[in-house]
């Protein structure tokens, strides 16, 4: 490596000291590799081996989010585990489509290509055909045909069972969604777009709307299937696409970032003589001269379209409509007239043809697709530029965070600052209705709805009708955005308790709370029983049996632990469990006397209308509670709730856990 640098010619005791250095480098090197590969525990005591991220991650490859990286040996154990949690007791086997629907309740979905090859080899090894495979009767296999079906793909498998995908909870969610999309499809106001002939004789009752988390769940609702142009929605996908290809450096030095304030197909440039940003029709020509910028139209079309399909899933729509691209081209004057006042200015690279620079431009507009595919497009954006569905990375992650800084900005044309207001999410809309929204780290949404609204602007004396964007889309934004915590600025500490998070499942998080709360009256960890009863949590927290912190404490006959949790409870302090056993019951049986002193001493001095009017005190005060310890009816509910909650599925994913 010192061979390298030829200006670098120090003393031989200098090259002593820095080999030296070298070599002890090279060795910590080593011990952070075996550290990286060191297998991990989990709470529930399963052992997976997960390979340490860097910071710098080649732009070819990526290292997968869970599970994909685990040697062999851990990936039978998970098989194996896997296996024994979900088979029949009867017959010693797994019940195939109860099990496949176990994962579809998930969100993966029958046309998963991670499960692709799982589906295709039980299918051989039974000898069925087409859905036969999910809906037999008499599909049962046993341990070691399992573990050869499933194979790699385990993985996948065991993320969906222990619901630590990006939205635990996707039923609910989906219930959620699909409420919504209901309640948008009666706004009937808007048009569809009609300076393009082919986009106006378009059905503008179409509603359809596609989800695809960061993990590959996938829900789809409406005409998902309906092909629709992108029109402007291909925008951020090209100028990722070049970004990747040619650096930020290059690609900004001929087209700007900051959002116009003009119409998006206005005659303007900034102040450097460039066009504002990638995202307005001026900017978006400029990006398109880039792509491939030295090959021939039909290759560099040919270039787009690829890169285009990497975004999304494997069995996506991706198509090109050629009637929408020469009707565009007959009705593209402006265009024309923009790409020749950017020619004048000197903003095009070297040797561009400009009609071979704007027939691209029209021909990546006129790229078809539907919202089943362009969700996953929008979610490989999510997912830093690495397609859920493969593991692959279509763009760098530099490529990806600078294309979701212009879609929050610019992405909604002149309406973007309104948007980012109110929704505050990258999105990005097109004249045919179409529309993404991206909730970072979590899911793209595709949006299709050919109800455009319109905006009626005075400027230089002339009056313009211009549509703008999805009336359905906007709407659900703003929907969406009201009931769940997505919006960048919802703050997740102080959030507004109306606002759902359906990243987290609440009422585990409440249930793994309440045990350690009493594994530390069990070890008498005052200081932790502290710090659990200042995070809220309920201190009348009851358990699977319910039995509270007192039953714990009183078991132990710890008499501080019990002495400090009586000061804090005003309820009654002889709480029966399931088995009709109180505190005071626990501590006679253990012989723990101090503690049945303690126990019958707060049993005396108890006042049973205590409680009730503290909770009136509370109520009296705007609902803030006279006492800290007094928790409110919903946690109650949520830890009760927890404490209830025996169902076998809940078991197996904790076992597999």
């Amino acid at each position: 490596i010192l061979s390298r640098f030829t200006h670098f010619q120090p003393c031989a005791h200098g090259r002593a000291v820095l080999c030296s250095r070298f070599k002890a480098m090279l060795h910590l090197r080593r011990l952070h590799l075996l550290h990286a590969l060191r297998p991990s525990t989990s709470s529930g005591g399963v052992q997976s081996h997960v390979l340490c991220r860097e910071n710098t991650v080649p732009n070819g490859c990526c290292v997968p989010r869970t599970l994909s990286n685990e040697p062999s040996r851990s990936r039978t154990h998970f098989q194996e585990l896997v296996f024994d949690l979900y088979k029949d007791d009867k017959t010693g086997k797994i019940f195939i489509p109860q099990f496949f629907k176990q994962l579809f309740e998930s969100g993966i979905r029958r046309d998963d290509p991670r499960l692709a090859k799982v589906f295709e080899r039980v299918r051989d090894m039974e000898k069925l055909d087409g859905d036969s495979l999910f809906e037999s009767e008499n599909l049962y296999l046993d341990k070691e045909t399992f573990k050869e079906c499933v194979g790699s793909s385990i993985g996948v498998i065991a993320k969906a069972l222990k619901r630590q995908l990006a939205i635990p909870d996707w039923p609910a969610f989906c219930k959620s969604m699909g409420e919504i999309f209901e309640q948008v499809r009666n706004a009937h106001a808007g048009s569809v777009a009609t300076y393009i002939p082919q986009l106006a004789r378009t059905d503008p009752g179409y509603w359809a709307m596609s989800i695809c988390t960061v993990d590959g769940q996938r829900k789809s609702f409406g005409d998902a299937l309906q092909p629709f142009c992108l029109q402007s929605v291909s925008k951020p996908f090209t100028y990722a696409t070049v970004h990747s290809e040619l650096g930020a450096d290059e690609l900004h030095s001929y087209v700007g970032q900051e959002p116009s304030g003009r119409l998006f197909n206005d005659i303007c440039l900034d102040h450097d003589k460039k066009p504002h940003n990638p995202l307005i029709n001026a900017g978006a020509i400029i990006v398109a001269s880039l792509v491939m910028r030295h090959a021939s139209l039909s290759d560099r079309f040919d270039y787009a379209l690829q890169q285009f399909k990497k975004f999304g899933s494997s069995s996506g729509l991706i198509g090109f409509n050629n009637a929408v691209f020469l009707s565009e081209r007959e009705t593209a004057d402006r265009n024309y007239a923009l790409s020749y006042y950017m020619r004048e200015h000197k903003c095009f690279p070297p040797n561009t043809n400009l009609q071979d620079t704007l027939d691209l431009y029209f021909q990546l507009c006129s790229i078809e697709t539907n919202t089943d595919n362009l969700a996953v497009m929008a979610a490989t954006l999510a997912n830093g530029g690495v397609n859920p569905m493969n593991g692959e990375r279509v763009i760098n992650n530099r490529a990806c965070r600078d294309t979701l800084s212009l879609m929050y900005s610019c992405g909604m044309y002149d309406w973007s600052g309104q948007f980012a207001f109110r929704v505050g999410l990258p999105a990005k809309s097109g004249v045919s209705g179409d529309m993404i929204i991206v909730v970072p780290n979590v899911m793209g949404i595709c949006l299709y709805s050919p109800r455009l609204d319109s905006l009626e602007t005075v400027y230089k004396r002339f009056i313009s009708h211009y549509a703008r964007n999805t009336v359905r889309g906007v709407k659900f934004a703003e929907h969406f955005i009201q009931t769940f915590n997505f919006h960048n600025y919802d703050s997740l500490v102080y959030s507004d308790c109306r606002k759902l998070d359906p990243r987290r499942v609440v009422v585990e998080q409440e249930q793994e709370h309440t045990t350690r709360f009493m594994y530390a009256a069990k070890t008498g960890d005052i200081s932790a029983i502290k710090r659990y009863l200042l995070l809220g949590l309920n201190v009348h927290a009851r358990d699977y049996d319910d039995r509270t912190v007192l039953h714990v404490a009183a078991s132990e006959g710890d008499q501080f632990v019990l002495e400090y949790i009586l000061s804090k409870w005003n309820e009654n302090p002889l709480p029966t469990d399931r088995f009709g056993q109180t505190p005071l019951d626990d501590a006679e049986r253990f012989e723990k006397p101090a503690c049945c002193t303690l126990l019958k001493k707060a049993a005396e001095t108890y006042d049973e209308g205590a409680p009730a009017r503290a909770k009136a005190a509370a109520a009296a005060n705007g609902g803030v509670s006279a006492s800290p310890s007094i928790q409110s009816l919903t946690d109650d509910f949520s830890v009760a709730l927890a404490a209830k909650s025996d169902t076998m599925s809940s078991i197996k994913e904790e076992s597999v856990s």
